[in-house]
């Protein structure tokens, strides 16, 4: 963490409660119809270690994995068997919200996170602590100015573009995800939102393809990679952010824009897309990213990233905070980091003259 010591952080959430705090569950099945075991593998291995009463779910859970138990029992459903490959019941996934209860048939249900409510299906990425994940969100909050233009890369169903959306008043939202099965949840959750005048669009798109293209027309760019970190030209596009203006300038200049659009990967991504338009439509073409802020989930990536994003001094270290999204364990905590751009900035009406400096 050295390259964190000249810089404030805080704890942005570290939860009092060290059980009771997991929402989610997948478990595996195994043992017998007259004596099932669920629960976790032991370390290493695949033999399974029967948790009942554990800890750290939430009572909900452990009540619904003895209703599983009773239920295989009375029904004699067979689990896994890992060695002969036979069986009825491998894993399990426990979920619930406030808003939700299984019913036969039900795929999907609310939760209530960030100010909003969001809609998931039970195959959706959901995080396990949602208290702590809610703590995230409000912090996030302060770090974005109102009326920004955001965009929000590796977005999933577009929960924390829309959080700054209501929270926020931003002008603009788009929110970037290569999983195309999130488009659903984030038409369902936008039409549950408040009266928000903000340009709101989800994008099918990887964000490694073209990345200069989401980086132009944001003042905030909010990122959360999976464990691996940012896509190596995403990186890059973040670390030469002050060519950005001269390229876009002449890329707008040029007749070629004019020209049909015949890319394949920039068609789908258009068939995919999903935009809900407000009453403002400013041209965003001279706007270039002033605050990057990283959620990761990844420590070595992280700071990986981080340095690389560091070295040139494009971007400045301003602030981070820890979230303890995994009570009791020794997991890496999520971090979330607000990196200001370096001043002064690149002069937007002189490109012979603008020039990054420290």
């Amino acid at each position: 963490m050295e390259f964190l010591q000249c810089s404030e952080v805080e704890n942005g959430g570290f939860n009092k409660e060290k059980y009771g705090w997991r929402c989610r569950a997948k478990l595996a099945v195994r043992g017998s119809s007259a004596n099932p075991m669920i629960g976790l593998y032991e370390e290493g291995t695949h033999n399974v270690v029967d948790i009942p009463e554990c800890r750290a779910h939430h009572p909900n859970i452990n009540a619904a994995v003895e209703l599983l138990r009773k239920g295989i029992a009375k029904l004699e459903v067979e689990p896994y068997d890992e060695d002969l490959g036979t069986g009825e019941l491998r894993y399990v996934q426990i979920i619930f919200g406030n808003r939700w209860r299984h019913l036969v048939g039900e795929r999907d249900f609310w939760e209530h996170v960030g100010g909003i409510d969001i809609y998931l299906t039970p195959s959706s990425f959901g995080q396990a602590n949602t208290r702590a994940f809610d703590s995230l969100l409000r912090k996030l909050h302060k770090y974005v100015p109102y009326g920004s233009a955001v965009t929000d890369l590796y977005g999933g169903a577009g929960v924390i573009g829309l959080s700054l959306a209501v929270a926020k008043k931003c002008r603009s939202v788009r929110c970037v995800e290569i999983n195309k099965e999130s488009k659903h949840c984030f038409e369902k959750t936008v039409s549950r939102l408040p009266n928000v005048d903000s340009n709101m669009s989800w994008h099918n798109v990887d964000a490694a393809l073209e990345p200069l293209s989401w980086l132009v027309g944001s003042d905030v760019i909010v990122v959360d990679p999976p464990r691996k970190g940012l896509d190596d030209s995403l990186l890059s596009a973040l670390q030469t952010i002050s060519s950005v203006k001269r390229k876009a300038v002449a890329s707008s200049s040029s007749p070629s824009n004019l020209k049909e659009e015949k890319r394949p990967w920039i068609l789908r991504e258009r068939e995919a897309s999903v935009s809900v338009q407000g009453s403002n439509r400013p041209d965003e073409s001279d706007v270039l990213p002033q605050t990057l802020v990283y959620i990761s989930c990844g420590w070595d990536s992280f700071k990986k990233d981080c340095k690389q994003l560091l070295s040139n001094k494009a971007w400045l270290l301003e602030k981070a905070h820890g979230f303890n999204f995994f009570p009791g364990t020794q997991s890496c905590c999520v971090k979330v980091l607000d990196l200001p751009k370096s001043e002064p900035m690149l002069d937007l009406d002189n490109e012979g003259k603008g020039e990054t400096a420290e």
